[in-house]
């Protein structure tokens, strides 16, 4: 009896013992898959470098061309560069030479690029950017003061230098304007307002002057500017000194004082606009009608 109890029970425990055993390891990781290669960039090959058309003189304008290239349908970047360096803003196909832009290389900047290739960048050759005319003529001046100075006389040196030398200014024809110690050929006078008729009955305490060799900057003028000048819209102090010594000297280049040719124009520089302008816009700069100047024909 015991015997038939027992069978089934040792039968189940063999069943369990012959159960194959379940595996207690880390699970099997699947081999890595190597990522397919991306082809390597192809080169754009230059067949004709970007170039610079015009003339680098101030206020003219240059155009670029892209230049040619072993592949079509690419992106074009442009920028124009002063000394290597770049123009803020300068980014079109065209540029239009500026006050900054004279005595120093303008060259432009193309670069190409196109999906599947590598981006290329090329420079046009540099120019070096000259004033509208050359030298024609060198004017030695030297710069005096006259009674009790209530301003930084070597701020009044050193614009009086940037505005002769300007582009926009006399150095446009031609005119060359060197400072000496003393001397040369013109004198530049910083003059305490009283002081100014001292030099000229003709001249005013008021206003600036010109009498002989000597250009005659009123300190007060120089200081304030002039009202009508204050009143109108967009006009500045240095403006006004730009204006003042380009009149003056003007008229030691040969100039008698001109008038507003019409309504919205820009005024003569040598047109009394300290006092006004007469339907004129004001303007401190020397329009190219005055460059030819009586003094040097």
């Amino acid at each position: 009896m015991l015997s038939r109890l027992l069978l089934p029970l040792v039968l189940a425990v063999g069943l369990l013992s012959a159960a194959p055993a379940t595996a207690t390891g880390p699970t099997p990781v699947a081999p890595a898959v190597a990522p397919t290669s991306q082809p390597a960039p192809q080169q754009i090959v230059v067949r004709e470098g970007p170039k610079v058309k015009g003339t680098h003189r101030f206020g003219k304008t240059l155009t670029r061309s892209v230049g040619r290239y072993s592949v079509g349908g690419l992106q074009i970047r442009t920028q124009w560069l002063r000394d290597g360096k770049p123009i803020k803003g300068a980014t079109r196909w065209k540029y239009k030479l500026g006050v900054r832009d004279v005595g120093h290389t303008v060259r432009v900047r193309v670069t190409v690029s196109r999906p599947g290739y590598r981006t290329l960048t090329h420079r046009s050759p540099w120019r070096k950017v000259k004033h509208v005319r050359d030298v024609r003529r060198t004017v030695k001046y030297s710069i005096a003061t006259n009674g009790k100075m209530t301003t930084s006389v070597a701020t009044f040196k050193r614009q009086v230098a940037e505005i002769l030398d300007d582009p926009r200014g006399w150095r446009a024809g031609g005119i060359r304007f060197k400072r000496v110690k003393s001397g040369g050929s013109m004198t530049i006078v910083l003059a305490q307002a009283s002081r100014v008729p001292t030099y000229s009955s003709a001249c005013s305490s008021t206003w600036s002057c010109r009498v002989g060799r000597h250009v005659i900057i009123n300190q007060e003028r120089w200081k304030h500017a002039s009202p009508a000048w204050n009143a109108a819209k967009g006009t500045t102090l240095l403006g006004y000194r730009h204006m003042v010594v380009n009149h003056e000297t003007g008229h030691w280049l040969g100039w008698h004082h001109k008038s507003c040719g019409g309504k919205g124009q820009k005024a003569p520089v040598m047109m009394q606009q300290s006092k006004g302008r007469n339907g004129c816009t004001f303007n401190p700069w020397p329009k190219p009608s005055e460059r030819n100047v009586p003094r040097y024909r």
